[in-house]
């Protein structure tokens, strides 16, 4: 657990450290326009709600803050609607993004859902709906075709890995830090930054007055109402 001493944290094990999901994933063509696929990498409440493990909540094993992720159909091209080009789809291919905030390192974090069933049924349909022609061979023990016909993501760990990080712009090497430069590998191609470095997903719910009344899994059958934030101020 986090550091809970009167003094300010000054260090943090590598399970209490925040880090960046920032994938690219190619999908085969059509797929976007038919529903962005379910994203089993945020381990939203419905997806996780029947994959507790010996008692223990599933948000804490998968440790993630937030996620988001958005579809591009093949051969969109400006998109998003801005001035400077931005997300852009491989020739004859589909795109999905993918952004995550997640507690410890990459490979507990991504086990945390391959060692679920039910999550990793999920993730096994991703890899039906990807396209990785021309990218890597389907032989190839990390290609989605290879994992799918060889048990699905459960059986093949280092190979769905491996797949990820072909597709993840992000460096899961490096922290989500108050204070820069940290103790990140030379030349890092981008800072990411935490407000509450080391303050993990297991902790809130773990010791947050009332985590598990205010924040219940699964939650309320219609969820939380928002209210409607005002629209941004337009920029032409």
């Amino acid at each position: 657990m986090t550091n809970t001493s009167s003094g300010p944290i000054t260090a943090l094990s590598a399970a209490q450290e925040q880090h960046m999901l920032f994938l690219f994933m190619p999908l085969k063509k059509g797929i976007v326009k038919k529903g962005i696929p379910t994203n089993p990498f945020g381990a939203s409440p419905a997806t996780t709600q029947g994959s507790a493990t010996a008692g223990i909540d599933p948000r804490i094993l998968t440790g993630v803050h937030f996620f988001m992720f958005y579809g591009l159909p093949a051969d969109s091209t400006p998109t998003p609607p801005l001035p400077v080009p931005s997300f852009q789809t491989a020739k004859g291919k589909d795109l999905l993004v993918v952004i995550s905030i997640y507690d410890r390192d990459f490979a507990p974090y991504i086990s945390a859902f391959t060692g679920d069933d039910t999550i990793a049924k999920g993730l096994n349909g991703l890899l039906l709906i990807m396209d990785e022609t021309g990218i890597v061979p389907d032989t190839d023990h990390s290609s989605a075709n290879y994992i799918w016909n060889h048990g699905g993501v459960a059986k093949n760990n280092n190979g769905f890995y491996k797949l990820l990080m072909r597709y993840n712009f992000s460096d899961p090497t490096i922290p989500a830090a108050n204070v820069f430069p940290v103790n990140t590998p030379a030349n890092p191609k981008f800072q990411l930054g935490a407000t509450f470095p080391g303050l993990t997903v297991g902790w809130i719910l773990e010791n947050y007055p009332n985590a598990q009344t205010l924040w219940p899994l699964p939650p309320p059958k219609d969820g939380i109402t928002f209210a409607p934030s005002a629209p941004p101020p337009t920029t032409q």
